[in-house]
């Protein structure tokens, strides 16, 4: 009989939780499984795609304290008619509730942490409470997936229980995320730039923790230094009319700063792109950048989460909140010539097809939900 897993994650909207999981559930894991997934939101960016491949999707719909009866209703019926194998959490409060969903069934459980946890003062207090929780009932899952060697290190030294933990990294479809000469003229000649004028990119959402102000300051600085260089930034809260990016559109110079806001078709964007910049002040293993790098795409990255076992030396790891260093790599690379760009590129993409590919990630999740059914039967 096909085991059944239930997978409970806080919310659909894209992130790099989310679309992890969208992407192990496309792949062949999606079909040797059953999967039904859970929402503790609403269906956000991914559920209707999720519907549409055939994944039986539900959400809970908590968005206060007087959702919470009606989400565990809903939570308890779920249970009842899927009468999971594998209860599997995504993220802080799916990892919890997954445990709540588990309570008094046969079903065993495996969380999946997704971030570092350099200061948990960083968190809303409603999120440390569940931290703290977690750390206390961290010997009950049958296994804790952490997406990041750091990220596991921090949890462990943080309280959580080490003996259920295990890295498995997020993996990369390298026939999405590619370089692709037609998107990147499209999308320059969309831009109004030539073929040969250095673009940077940055692809992420206005929050505290991908650090905006920083990657602002340092690009403003190169932009200054390298006049014909451009800066493209795509995501939540980084569109033209953000009042966040307000006090800083005077600071850029107009015509070379793009910010483009959210979009759809980050595999059509990333081509464009000279080269990519990840500015975060806390990560575990951030997608974009093995996006970025799948793309052909030299990068430079904050020594956060497990950028630089990412990066394999590839690129430029620079201290987080250095907007002095950060600045003086993206002028380097700015000032290169197209072959050395392209040379440092096609090296990060043969590091994610050697290291770092989708069907690895897929095989070591196939690998662990079969160990844990052999042992329950």
């Amino acid at each position: 009989m096909t085991a059944r897993i239930l997978h409970i994650i806080t919310g659909l909207d894209q992130g790099g939780a989310e679309r992890s999981l969208v992407n192990l559930l496309e792949s062949d894991l999606g079909r040797r499984f059953d999967h039904h997934v859970l929402s503790l939101g609403d269906p956000g960016y991914y559920g209707p795609f999720l519907e549409e491949q055939g994944i039986a999707v539900d959400t809970l719909g908590l968005a206060g304290p007087g959702s919470i009866a009606r989400g565990v209703g809903r939570l308890r019926r779920v249970v009842r008619d899927f009468r999971p194998d594998i209860v599997q959490g995504w993220m802080y409060h799916g990892n919890l509730v997954a445990e709540l969903a588990a309570f008094g069934r046969p079903a065993a459980t495996a969380w999946n942490i997704r971030q570092s946890l350099y200061r948990i003062g960083t968190e809303k207090p409603g999120t440390r409470a569940v931290i703290r929780l977690l750390g206390r009932l961290s010997s009950r899952p049958r296994v804790i997936l952490y997406n990041s060697y750091q990220s596991r290190t921090h949890h462990e030294a943080f309280g959580f229980a080490s003996a259920p933990g295990r890295v498995i990294a997020n993996g990369f479809d390298t026939a999405r995320w590619r370089p692709d000469a037609a998107r990147r003229a499209a999308f320059r000649a969309a831009l109004g730039v030539g073929a040969e004028v250095p673009v940077l990119g940055f692809v992420g959402r206005f929050h505290p923790q991908k650090d905006v102000p920083t990657f602002l300051a340092a690009a403003g600085e190169a932009m200054m230094a390298q006049p014909d260089l451009h800066v493209a930034m795509v995501g939540e809260g980084l569109g033209g009319e953000s009042e966040a990016l307000a006090p800083w559109r005077e600071k850029l110079p107009h015509a070379r700063f793009h910010p483009l806001g959210r979009r759809g078709d980050i595999e059509a964007i990333l081509p464009g792109f000279d080269f990519f910049c990840l500015s975060s002040s806390s990560e575990a293993f951030p997608n974009v950048i093995g996006e970025a790098m799948a793309a052909g795409l030299p990068c430079i990255a904050t020594d956060v989460g497990d950028c630089a076992r990412l990066m394999g030396g590839i690129g430029r790891i620079v201290p987080r909140g250095d907007s002095v260093q950060m600045a003086e790599a993206i002028g380097e690379m700015a000032r290169m010539d197209l072959a050395r760009r392209a040379e440092i590129g096609e090296a990060a993409r043969a590091r994610i097809i050697a290291v770092y590919s989708l069907d690895a990630t897929v095989d070591a999740y196939t690998e662990l939900y079969d160990s844990i059914m052999k042992r329950d039967n």
